[in-house]
């Protein structure tokens, strides 16, 4: 069963596709399962300005890229890098056992744009 955010965001995903000015691209995936995302950045004065992603995988793995990137446009890296880990694993609503795996996605996420900000 989906929760009602991963179902909106899996229906109706609004940062998915490509984005041609990107100037970042992180690279995640999940060998027990297979999810693979790629999310393409644009960052500009340590803002990032936009996102898209192309995802392989689950529903959920789809939606918590939908979701980080929701998140993240419009925010400074630092700003990104500050949520605390409540916040963080709030995001996904709350998940069945077959789903946690898109928590250490969404961990990893945080954790290569945080390479970036260094």
């Amino acid at each position: 069963m989906y929760n009602p955010t991963i179902v909106a965001h899996f229906s109706n995903p609004k940062h998915s596709g490509e984005l041609p000015n990107a100037n970042q691209e992180l690279k995640i995936g999940n060998s027990v399962c297979g999810d693979t995302i790629f999310l393409k950045l644009r960052i500009v004065q340590e803002k990032v300005e936009d996102a898209k992603f192309t995802a392989y995988g689950c529903a959920t793995a789809l939606a918590t890229a939908d979701i980080f990137a929701h998140y993240i446009i419009g925010k400074q890296l630092s700003e990104i890098i500050a949520t605390p880990i409540d916040i963080r694993e709030a995001m996904l609503g709350e998940l069945e056992p077959s789903q946690m795996h898109c928590l250490y996605i969404l961990h990893e996420l945080f954790t290569q744009l945080e390479q970036v900000a260094v």
